[in-house]
Order: C-alpha cells, then sequence, then structure tokens
C-alpha cells in the first residue's frame, strides 16, 4: 500500500538513488585499485584483491540490505547507510599511504587483499544495500516483485556503466585519485542531504 501511493517524483528520486549508488559502486571498485597502485603496484594480485573484496561487500550489502527493510521501510536508514559510505570514503584518502606502507612487509596477495578490504569493504556493502532496500520499497504487489527486481537491477547497472565510463574515461586522466574519491563521497552526501 506505501509503495502504490507513493508519489512519482520520490519513485523517481528512488531510481535516481539505484542510478548513482551503482555508479558508486563502480567509482570505487576502480579507483580503490588505482589508489593502491603506488604502493602496491597495479599487478593482478591488486585487482583481484579489489574486484574480490567488491564482491563480498556486494554480498554482505545485500544480505543486510533485505534483512534491514524487512524490518523497516524507513528511508531514512537507506540514506544514512549512503551518506556513511560517504564519511567512510572520504577517510580512506588519508588511509591509504600509511596503512598500504604497514602492509609492505606482508607478501603481495596478502597485503593487497587486506588493504582493499580495510580500506574499501565497508563503504561499497553500505552503498549495496540499496538494491533490497529499494526493491521492497518500490514494489506495490507480490506479481509486480519481478518488475520491481528488474528495473531497479537495469537502473542500477546502467548507472554502473556510467561510473566504469566516467571514471575510465574523464575522472583517471584529469583529477587525482584523492580528488576524484572526495569528488564521489560528496555526490553521495549530496544525495543523502536530498
Amino acid at each position: 500500500a506505501g509503495a502504490a501511493a507513493m508519489s512519482r517524483g520520490l519513485r523517481r528520486f528512488l531510481y535516481g538513488t539505484a542510478c548513482t549508488t551503482g555508479a558508486g559502486i563502480l567509482i570505487v571498485e576502480i579507483l580503490g585499485a588505482k589508489m593502491l597502485s603506488p604502493y602496491l603496484g597495479t599487478s593482478h594480485f591488486v585487482w583481484t584483491a579489489q574486484i574480490a573484496v567488491t564482491l563480498v561487500a556486494l554480498s554482505v550489502g545485500y544480505y543486510v540490505g533485505g534483512w534491514l527493510v524487512d524490518r523497516s521501510q524507513n528511508l531514512n536508514r537507506l540514506y544514512y547507510a549512503i551518506l556513511g559510505a560517504a564519511v567512510y570514503l572520504c577517510a580512506t584518502v588519508p588511509m591509504v599511504k600509511p596503512l598500504c606502507l604497514k602492509l609492505m612487509d606482508l607478501p603481495l596477495e596478502g597485503a593487497a587483499l587486506l588493504a582493499s578490504a580495510f580500506l574499501f569493504l565497508v563503504p561499497l556493502a553500505l552503498l549495496a544495500m540499496t538494491g533490497p532496500f529499494l526493491v521492497r520499497t518500490l514494489t506495490e504487489s507480490i506479481e509486480s516483485v519481478g518488475t520491481s527486481m528488474g528495473r531497479l537491477t537495469a537502473i542500477s547497472t546502467l548507472g554502473s556503466v556510467a561510473g566504469a565510463v566516467l571514471i575510465g574515461y574523464v575522472l583517471i586522466p584529469n583529477l587525482p585519485n584523492s580528488v576524484t574519491m572526495l569528488v564521489t563521497a560528496g555526490v553521495l552526501i549530496a544525495l543523502s542531504a536530498v
């Protein structure tokens, strides 16, 4: 009943949230590997660690987001999670160098995995909560669960495509990694504030 009564503007904003967090996830995944590269290199170990941590974070975020929305569909919970992700991403900028320097004594594969997990697991998991939260919030009836899920997944994935293109072709070539991370966090903060 709540989803059926939802205004068209709010519905569009929630779809925009799915698109923005989808973009944010891909930006953080790619940018995270770039942030680690001055200290740990660009080998397949760094990329494998970043991809593996992203996938674990998505799994955790999907599970927690589904669990949380089943207890309350209060949208403030979702936007506080997005805000928490943004604040954590801001903190990664000054943390990356000292953390990587401390981990350099470990074998590269372990150092890359630990650095990626410490820096990016929490914010990526918080962003991943968006999907299941919005599926439950936007679904009008049990008969339309597939449509809601399909639409939200498509919108989020298109956001991820946009994020991948943006980070690869615009942000990395033109901005320092730290600025790009802070801009990404700023967009997520603005989304939460709205």
